[in-house]
């Protein structure tokens, strides 16, 4: 019996000084070989957002704040939800000129529900945007409409998009303009713009004609009314209504909003001046149809 004793306290003893001298060890070897961490990445690091969104092109905040110190291209204006504060952080730490951090938002690119867009099929799967795409392009008539399960609003890492009627609502307040939900999207109906953009077009399909007014109400048909009301600056682009918002003037902007007589699938982006565009729009068409009306009563009674 006491010779177990024995054992049992020479292991005890045994195990006692190895792990001392491995602990003892280990301090040494990392102490050694530690890799030596900018304290400008560490201060660039402390004043990114940290929702490793990728907006700026890198993995993640981290990586971004060690290009941005290391690497004498990469600007202290990328951090796109951070906007103009944190470039200009991020430019004093760095001694870099921190230029102007464009402001931009996500916009929804699909009038499903106010086109009337009806199911071709049901979906029996698992519910995300991305599975129900891969069976034969999605639930809808309209192949480029959005698919309504929320995986943008899953993905948004500021919790700016919540859904209502199966469509994603964007919060303009809470999006940085990060781009997680464009990437994310499938369907491609999600895009950035600058934040104070005066119109959009909330259609992605590329379909033209009759196939777009055979699944949905209010779907661009590509008449391009708008792009020569605004030539160059509103343009077909692989098959979808793309603006030059760089270009874009307010007058370019009525103008295509004017021009454009399906549903005003072409709109401003504030409901309000939209309301009053439609109303003009439409009082002027009325004027007109009237005045042609006249015109011909007038010439019916001349020949008679």
């Amino acid at each position: 019996m006491e010779s177990i004793w024995t054992t049992a306290g020479f292991g005890l003893v045994f195990f006692i000084v190895f792990g001392l001298v491995c602990g003892v060890g280990l301090a040494i070897a990392a102490r050694r070989f530690a890799v030596k961490v900018d304290p400008k990445i560490e201060a660039v690091r402390a004043c990114l957002p940290g929702a490793n969104c990728g907006a700026c092109g890198f993995a993640g905040c981290e990586s971004y704040a060690e290009a941005v110190v290391t690497i004498p291209d990469v600007p202290p204006g990328k951090c796109v939800p951070g906007k103009g504060d944190v470039a200009a952080k991020v430019a004093e730490i760095t001694g870099k000129a921190a230029g102007e951090a464009s402001e931009v938002i996500s916009v929804l690119r699909c009038s499903r529900n106010e086109g009337g867009v009806k199911k071709k099929h049901s979906y029996v799967g698992f519910d995300t945007c991305t599975a129900a795409s891969i069976a034969f392009g999605g639930p809808y008539e309209c192949t480029f409409a959005c698919i309504g399960y929320g995986d943008c609003e899953v993905a948004c890492p500021f919790h700016a998009i919540h859904m209502l009627d199966n469509m994603p609502v964007i919060d303009p307040d809470a999006c940085t303009g990060c781009g997680v939900c464009v990437s994310t999207c499938p369907k491609g109906v999600l895009q950035l713009v600058p934040k104070h953009a005066p119109v959009y077009v909330p259609c992605s399909s590329k379909d033209r004609g009759k196939n777009v007014t055979n699944v949905c109400k209010a779907g661009c048909i590509h008449c391009l009314s708008c792009t020569r009301k605004a030539k160059d600056v509103v343009n077909l682009v692989n098959d979808r209504i793309e603006i030059d918002y760089g270009q874009l003037t307010d007058e370019q902007a009525k103008d295509a909003v004017w021009a454009c007589n399906r549903q005003f699938i072409f709109r401003y982006t504030d409901p309000e001046k939209q309301a009053k565009a439609v109303e003009e729009i439409k009082a002027d068409q009325t004027a007109k149809k009237a005045a042609a009306a006249k015109k011909k009563a007038e010439e019916e009674a001349v020949e008679a």
